[in-house]
Parts: structure tokens; C-alpha cells; sequence
């Protein structure tokens, strides 16, 4: 047979043709998102959408780096990934240092997450106790805040452990630096001490607030009455966002199908969480305690729809703009560590995200 007849030609084209498509299948991409997460039982909701094959279902590759909390802004600074989780506090705290750090779009609240913890027998009055004298719950919050004046607590500097205890002062009408005392401490030791009786008050995270309630501790402020609580979300870098929204808008995508269906799989879908939360850590977190945080918590709206009633709009629980100022107000004037506010223009990009988002999917 000629090498060179039609015949043979078709015949070598069909083969590469099946051959290019028994490779391709629609979650292949030449260059994946690289994905940073911190191992914590809210951070690691996007690991369902690798497990359930829902990211390759969108035609978008994934790649999972697991990073400290703290790390989170370097890695995505020296472009070890394109997109990670963080919040407004990590935003703000180092968008000055580099201006391409931006935040992309806000997925969930830690709004009932912290809590002020005090002695039930001590100086210092639960909101609880003070909202028997106080008809109207913003008054209440205000003379509860109030007693922090000379008054001494312990949490981790710099944080938004700290960053909980300024928003109080300043609900009590208090100069933070001035008014309220801080022992700087690491979340367990700060609770040793203060389970030792030091202080008169202690903030840290939820293992250390469940911890101090069962050692008989009383919460004297919590969540948004706290101050306005800090918003987990999407960061990326302002290049790679530009140059993608694609998949950034897939990723979005699977992070509402995922907490739908936490919602609606609770064993199956906490359960995928905890096994990487487990492995990678000490936590020994169970199911009856992922069901006391999920939506109790921190709240994980379910579509955008939610997002906007919930954080968008200024009449919503948990309006970004609040928790954007009380972040500048922090590193701005108490931690003095950024010279400037961080304006939002530019560097808030979740409105033209969700639009986006909008138009392409809808509201699912």
C-alpha cells in the first residue's frame, strides 16, 4: 500500500484524535489553581469538592496546599499559590507591604466564634446579668463593655483575638491602650493562666472558650455583640484575579455546593473534614463537635443570594464594610502597625465578583 494515500492519512488522524481524547476528560487543565488552606474544620470545606470530583466536573483543576494560618498571605505574596482562604484582618495587615493582596469574596462569618471569658463570681458582669437592668440590648452591650475599664485580659496579641478585646473597648466608650490591660499570651497558655486565676478576663479560640465553659467560666460578650466578627473569604492577588475569574468563579461554585451539602449530608460531609482535620493535627474533633459549630458558630451562607443578605447589604448581621473598618481601626490605631486605612476601593472586589458570579450562574 502507498505510505502516502489518503487512506493511510485518515487512519493516522483517527488514531491521534482517540488517542487525545482516552486523555482529556473535562476537569483537565494544563495548569491548575493552586489552592492554600489552613487545616482548621472551617478552612478545609473545599477539600469536599475534591473528594465528590466536582472541581474536574467544572473543567477546573485543583491543587491543595495546606498552610499555617499566618502563612497564608506570604505564600500568596512570593506565588507559591493563586487563591487562598483568609480574612479582612490578614488583607489589611499586609496590603500595605504589597498592594497586589486583595480581597475576593466573603463565604463565612466567624460571628458567634469568639468569646469574652470571665469568673462567674468575679468583677466583672455577664451581658446576660446586665441585660436584666438594661431594657435595650445596645445600652446593655455598652455598660457590659464598659466594666473592661482598668481591667486586665488575657488573649494573643496582634490577632483577631486581640482585635476582639479593642472592638469591645470601644463599645464601652474605652481608650484600648490606655483603659485595658493585656497579658499576651498563646491561646493555652493564656487559658492555663487564666484557669490559674490570672486576669479577669480571657479570649482565645473555640477549643479554648469550650474548654474554659466546662471549667465552670462564663461568657461575658460574644460574637457580633463582641464587635463585628471577622469574615472568612477568598484572597487572591490583584493579577491572578484579573487574569482569571473564570475559575475563580468555579471555585465559588463548588464552595456552595459543598456547604449545601453539609447541610443536607451532615455525617458524610463532616466526616470528609475531620478525617483530613484529624490526620493533620491533634484536634480529635468529632461529629457532635463539628455540629456545634456549623451554622451555630460561624455561618456558611449557602448561595449568593444568602451572601448578600447576610454580608453585602447594610442591613445584614454580619455587612463587610463594619468589620473592613473595625480592621483598619485596629492595625491602624491600636497595633499601629500599618500607617494608612487600606481603602476598600480596589482592594474589596467581592461586588464586581458576585456580579459576575450572577450573571454567569445565577443564584445557585
Amino acid at each position: 500500500m502507498n505510505n502516502n494515500s489518503p487512506t493511510r492519512h485518515a487512519l493516522m488522524i483517527a488514531v491521534i484524535c482517540l488517542a487525545f481524547s482516552a486523555c482529556w476528560h473535562p476537569g483537565a487543565l494544563s495548569k491548575p489553581v493552586r489552592f492554600g488552606i489552613s487545616p482548621y474544620q472551617d478552612t478545609l470545606l473545599p477539600i469536599i469538592g475534591e473528594e465528590k470530583h466536582w472541581y474536574a466536573g467544572e473543567g477546573l483543576g485543583v491543587q491543595f496546599k495546606y498552610l499555617g494560618w499566618t502563612e497564608v498571605m506570604e505564600a500568596l505574596s512570593s506565588g507559591q499559590v493563586d487563591v487562598a482562604l483568609g480574612n479582612m484582618s490578614l488583607v489589611i495587615s499586609t496590603h500595605e507591604r504589597n498592594p497586589e493582596l486583595i480581597y475576593v469574596y466573603a463565604l463565612n462569618p466567624f460571628d458567634d466564634g469568639f468569646a469574652l471569658m470571665v469568673r462567674p463570681r468575679g468583677p466583672l458582669k455577664a451581658l446576660s446579668v446586665v441585660l436584666q437592668q438594661y431594657p435595650d440590648r445596645a445600652a446593655a452591650v455598652r455598660a457590659t463593655a464598659a466594666q473592661l475599664k482598668g481591667k486586665t485580659v488575657i488573649t494573643t496579641g496582634n490577632t483577631d483575638m486581640e482585635q476582639g478585646v479593642a472592638a469591645a473597648a470601644l463599645r464601652g466608650g474605652l481608650d484600648f491602650r490606655k483603659d485595658v490591660h493585656i497579658i499576651d499570651l498563646n491561646p493555652d497558655e493564656g487559658l492555663a493562666a487564666f484557669l490559674r486565676g490570672e486576669g479577669d478576663a480571657y479570649i482565645g479560640g473555640i477549643p479554648q472558650r469550650t474548654r474554659a465553659a466546662k471549667e465552670g467560666m462564663t461568657e461575658m460578650l460574644t460574637g457580633a455583640d463582641l464587635g463585628p466578627p471577622p469574615i472568612n473569604g477568598l484572597v487572591s492577588t490583584r493579577t491572578y484575579a484579573a487574569a482569571h475569574q473564570g475559575e475563580i468563579l468555579k471555585i465559588l461554585k463548588v464552595w456552595f455546593r459543598s456547604v449545601r451539602y453539609v447541610d443536607q449530608n451532615r455525617a458524610d460531609g463532616a466526616g470528609i473534614i475531620i478525617g483530613k482535620l484529624n490526620a493533620m493535627s491533634a484536634a480529635s474533633f468529632t461529629i457532635a463537635d463539628f455540629n456545634r459549630f456549623w451554622n451555630i458558630s460561624e455561618h456558611f451562607p449557602a448561595s449568593p443570594k444568602e451572601v448578600a443578605s447576610m454580608i453585602l447589604e447594610p442591613s445584614g448581621r454580619d455587612y463587610w464594610a463594619a468589620s473592613w473598618d473595625n480592621c483598619n481601626h485596629y492595625f491602624l490605631d491600636i497595633s499601629k502597625t500599618i500607617k494608612k486605612p487600606v481603602p476598600a476601593e480596589g482592594v474589596f472586589i467581592m461586588p464586581d465578583i458576585q456580579a459576575a458570579y450572577l450573571s454567569r450562574y445565577g443564584t445557585q
